[in-house]
């Protein structure tokens, strides 16, 4: 059975560390990686294609935006779900329009995260990918 894999992008180790142990009590659920700067998070998107990437918007190295831009072009799968202190309409917009799925504020909207979570590795758990041919 495949589990959902998630890659967590932030540029707080606390952040991700947090994340990490919440979302992996999830049932299907993979902490694939962390990353905590724009650079690394292409890196792990490009090689080991998450299914699920909760991106940040500010990183030192480039931002959020700049990840979602990667994931556009290199036509992978990763469903990207943006998770940041800077909820303002501007940014969402920007977001949705290169691919996001959901956006959340970090300060208000934890519980919705998680919940998203849940529901995506149900749905992931009764409808896996395929596997990939070796």
């Amino acid at each position: 059975m495949q589990n959902l894999r998630i890659l967590i992008v932030d540029d707080s180790e606390l952040m991700c560390a947090h994340l990490a142990q919440i979302l992996a009590e999830i049932k299907s659920v993979e902490i694939m990686g962390t990353a905590y700067n724009a650079t690394d998070a292409c890196r792990l998107i490009e090689t080991n294609a998450p299914d699920v990437a909760i991106l940040d918007i500010s990183l030192p190295d480039g931002s959020g935006v700049d990840i979602l831009k990667k994931i556009r072009e290199i036509s992978s799968s990763t469903k990207a779900i943006m998770f940041t202190h800077h909820p303002f309409p501007q940014y969402e917009t920007k977001c949705n329009d290169l691919g996001a799925k959901y956006f959340f504020d970090k300060s208000k909207e934890f519980d919705k995260l998680i919940d998203v979570i849940q529901k995506m590795a149900l749905n992931f758990a009764e409808n896996p990918k395929p596997d990939k041919p070796t």
